[in-house]
């Protein structure tokens, strides 16, 4: 009686064996590619919210009754971003943003002048600090000027 070729347990466990380490690696660079997107993500979203105040203090917010004075942001943590106009008779509507994905982030209030006159900073450069849920930290840096950059991740 003649037996058919066939693999040995052994060549079928080591097979597995490899298939499964491959497996276990491409997981985790899938779940690190996912914590980096959601990382990026926050910062896009931060980039432009500051973008969307700077645009509104450049051409002047409407709901002041009075002077339009700039454009006030407030971040604190954990993830809150309010901003409003400032208005010579007080300020104005204030609008909240919680930043999905970010567990700490730099405390500041940050005021863009009208008319594109530049930002009144805590410090120039600053440098706005983020951290994600994942434990990844994130720069941004604003500078009196008006620049807006993303440096990435730190």
């Amino acid at each position: 009686m003649k037996t058919k070729p066939a693999y040995t347990l052994i060549e079928l466990m080591l097979a597995i064996s490899i298939i499964a380490v491959l497996v276990s690696f491409g997981v985790s660079a899938y779940i690190k590619a996912q914590a980096r997107q959601a990382g990026l993500a926050a910062s896009e979203q931060i980039i432009s919210l500051l973008g969307e105040n700077q645009t509104l203090a450049s051409i002047g917010k409407n709901d002041c009754t009075s002077k339009f004075t700039g454009q006030q942001v407030v971040i604190s943590t954990p993830n809150i971003f309010k901003s409003r106009s400032l208005c010579e008779d007080g300020p104005g509507v204030e609008s909240t943003t919680t930043i999905k994905n970010v567990t700490t982030i730099t405390s500041a209030t940050i005021i863009f002048n009208p008319l594109s006159l530049g930002i009144n900073l805590p410090s120039n450069p600053f440098l706005l600090n983020f951290m994600s849920t994942n434990g990844t930290s994130y720069r941004i840096e604003l500078n009196k000027s008006g620049t807006i950059k993303y440096l990435g991740i730190q």
